[in-house]
Parts: structure tokens; C-alpha cells; sequence
């Protein structure tokens, strides 16, 4: 009886393991991606980019982790991102079904959320450039801080949560 119990246990709990990853995925912390048409998916993907690019930078200049000599490279890449953001929002599509974080607001308010992107091109070619000049990281920091200022304002008034 002792081993039909032990092995009952066992069956239940490769079920459960199974079961697990077939349920929400709001219990391992990843939201579940919602179908976004053609424009939202280009501007998330562009701003992945830009994204992926800040999850290599702060280990390096924060975290002492990573490697600094691919500090320029990184930065490049998200200067490159930066220079076709803003491109990618200009289609007014408020009012298309599908998914999207961009709030109505970046398009009632073009011309602030228009110079905001380019500061953001602007603030990510200088510290691009301060990247390839030294490797001073208070210089670095002091520029790499521009960007996520830039960040931070733009995600607060335009990008849903």
C-alpha cells in the first residue's frame, strides 16, 4: 500500500508540474502579450531595441558587471534606435483596434512628444559619442543620466502602464 501511495505522489506531481507552465503566465511574472496591430508591434519592437540596449548598459555603469569596452557599441545601438523613434509614432492611429501602450495623448500633444523624441535622439548621440572619448564613467553617467531623464518624462506622460 505504501508504494501504490509513493507512486500516486509521484504521478500527481508530474502532473502538476506539467499543469504549471500551461497556466497564466501572470504567475511567473510575464504579462501576457496582447494582439497589437501593425504600427503598435513596429513601435514596441523599436522601442525593445532601445530597451534591450538599457538592460546591457546598467550593469556597466551601476552594477560594476558586464563588459565596458562594449559600452560604445551598446550606446550606438541605441542612438541608431533613438534617431527612428520618433518616425515610428507619427501615424496618428488613435482609434485602431488592437493593443497598444501609446496613450491618445502622444498625438493631442504632438509637438511636445515630437521635441521630447528629439531630445531623446539628440541626448543618446552625445552620450554615444562620450562613450568613444573616454572612459571616464562620471562623464559617461552624467550623459547616460540625459537619456534615462528623457525616459522617464516621455514613458510618465505618454505610455500606458
Amino acid at each position: 500500500m505504501t508504494k501504490k501511495f509513493t507512486v500516486r505522489k509521484a504521478a500527481l506531481a508530474a502532473l502538476v508540474c506539467l499543469a504549471v507552465p500551461l497556466s497564466s503566465s501572470a504567475a511567473d511574472g510575464h504579462e501576457e502579450e496582447k494582439e497589437r496591430f501593425f504600427e503598435s508591434q513596429y513601435r514596441h519592437d523599436t522601442m525593445e531595441h532601445f530597451s534591450y540596449s538599457m538592460k546591457k548598459l546598467v550593469p556597466i555603469l551601476f552594477k560594476g558587471t558586464g563588459n565596458p569596452d562594449h559600452l560604445p557599441a551598446i550606446a550606438q545601438i541605441m542612438a541608431s534606435t533613438a534617431s527612428i523613434s520618433k518616425s515610428v509614432f507619427e501615424k496618428d492611429t488613435r482609434g485602431v483596434e488592437g493593443h497598444t501602450k501609446s496613450k491618445d495623448a502622444v498625438w493631442e500633444n504632438w509637438e511636445d512628444f515630437a521635441k521630447r523624441m528629439d531630445s531623446l535622439e539628440a541626448d543618446t548621440a552625445a552620450f554615444a559619442e562620450v562613450t568613444k572619448q573616454t572612459t571616464d564613467m562620471d562623464k559617461i553617467k552624467a550623459a547616460f543620466g540625459l537619456v534615462g531623464r528623457n525616459c522617464k518624462g516621455c514613458h510618465d506622460e505618454y505610455k500606458a502602464k
